[in-house]
Formats: structure tokens, C-alpha cells, sequence
């Protein structure tokens, strides 16, 4: 329980830190901006149906995601935390802390999004049970993408470990640019090599994907909980890496 409650007070305190470093005001003029452009229902667009709605905020939620995580980050890696995990703080505790005060501000992003474009543009497909199927596995998509920021960030791994693993993102991805005459320019057994590397590191990018869509259908089926259940997972692992690898290197913050 104690845990818990540092936890939380170090997120409240890095919430506090992230809003008074001005850090805050990129998302206080994108938020505005993106409904605005493209959300508002304004005389001279057709109202956004439920679809147009997940579509666009699922992937403004991924650039804000990436800002906001990125910066978290930058909070979490300087000198003077030392002085922070000197204290009763763990390192468990000071790493979900910056995990769920990046959490906590995507999660009120969304929230105005939703909240604004339900008060101003009201889509009519749109129902509450529909809202909530599609906008559990779009936070979803958003949290997994934090947890990967955070294993590749300077504070989890060294700069090795960092390139390995985006190596292997790169690898899952190259499906869509090794194909065609460059694949054929490869020997055979190469070629089969990189099918079968491609296939196995696909996989845990099938959550994401079905993740995307599902927020695009927002049905509640057997289907959308296995959906959800498999983001979930994923979420944890990632996670429980992140945890683990931080709680065995040597601390070396290089923030400023």
C-alpha cells in the first residue's frame, strides 16, 4: 500500500513538474487545434460519423503520445533525481510514476477530444457503449506505445540494447519494403531466413493492429475482449521489461 501511494504522489509530483516546466502548453494548443480542423462541425463539412471520430483521434493520440512520453522521459532522466531515488522511492515506484503521469495526461487529451466533439459536433452513430469498446483499446494502443518509448529510452537501456531492439521493429516492419525483386536479389536460404524472423516479430504487433481496428468498429463481441485481453498482455510485458532492466543497470542520468 505504501508502494502505491508513493507512486502516486511521485506521478502528482511529476504532473506538477511537467505543467510548471510549460512543457503542458504543446498539448493546450494541439488538443484545441486538432478538433478544430478536424472535428468540428462546421456549415461548410459533413458531420463526423463515429468512424471519421476513432480514425483520426486514435492517430492524434499516438503523435501526442509521443511527445508527451518523449518528454516525460527527459523529466525523469536529470541529475537531480538522484536526490529523488535517494530517498524511500524505488526504482519500481520512480518509473511507473513517469509512466502514469504520461498516462494520466493522455488519458485528459482524449477526454476533451471525446467530451468536445460529443457536446459540438455529436455524431449520431456514436453511442456511450460504442464510445467505451472503442476508446479502451485506443488507450491501449497508447499505453503500449509508452511502455516502448520507455524501454528504449537512455534511463531502461544502454544504447546497445536500444538499437537492438529497434532493430527488430525494423525487421517486423520490412515486410512492406523487402519484397518484389529486392527479396528475390537475397539467396534462398536468406530468404527464408528473413520470412521466418519476419513472422515471429510480427506477432507482438498483432495486438496494436487489431487494437486500431477494433477502435475503428467499436463492437463489443467475444472478439473485442480477446482484442483488449491481448493488448493487455502486452502491456504488462513490456512493462514488467522496462521494470526489471531499470532495477539492474547502474543508474547514469544524462538529462540536463
Amino acid at each position: 500500500m505504501r508502494t502505491l501511494l508513493r507512486t502516486l504522489l511521485f506521478s502528482l509530483f511529476t504532473l506538477m513538474e511537467y505543467v510548471r516546466s510549460g512543457r503542458l502548453l504543446f498539448e493546450l494548443v494541439a488538443t484545441p487545434s486538432f478538433f478544430y480542423v478536424f472535428l468540428m462541425n462546421r456549415w461548410d463539412q459533413q458531420r463526423a460519423d463515429a468512424e471519421h471520430f476513432f480514425t483520426l483521434t486514435s492517430i492524434f493520440t499516438l503523435v501526442i503520445t509521443l511527445y508527451t512520453m518523449s518528454s516525460i522521459i527527459n523529466l525523469g532522466d536529470r541529475p537531480q533525481c538522484y536526490l529523488i531515488l535517494a530517498g524511500r522511492l524505488g526504482r519500481s515506484s520512480y518509473l511507473m510514476g513517469l509512466y502514469l503521469s504520461a498516462f494520466t495526461i493522455i488519458t485528459g487529451v482524449y477526454l476533451l477530444v471525446s467530451g468536445a466533439t460529443i457536446w459540438l459536433s455529436a455524431p449520431e452513430d456514436l453511442t456511450l457503449r460504442g464510445w467505451v469498446v472503442g476508446s479502451v483499446p485506443l488507450l491501449l494502443n497508447a499505453g503500449l506505445l509508452m511502455a516502448f518509448l520507455l524501454i528504449i529510452s537512455p534511463l531502461v537501456f544502454p544504447a546497445g540494447w536500444r538499437l537492438f531492439f529497434l532493430g527488430l521493429v525494423a525487421l517486423a516492419f520490412s515486410r512492406n519494403f523487402i519484397s518484389g525483386p529486392v527479396e528475390e536479389a537475397f539467396p534462398p536460404m536468406a530468404r527464408s531466413v528473413l520470412s521466418g524472423l519476419q513472422t515471429i516479430l510480427s506477432w507482438p504487433l498483432v495486438p496494436g493492429f487489431s487494437g486500431f481496428a477494433l477502435a475503428l468498429s467499436h463492437e463489443l463481441s467475444v472478439y473485442a475482449l480477446i482484442v483488449m485481453t491481448a493488448q493487455g498482455s502486452l502491456l504488462v510485458a513490456l512493462l514488467g521489461l522496462a521494470l526489471y532492466a531499470f532495477s539492474q543497470r547502474e543508474l547514469i542520468f544524462s538529462g540536463e
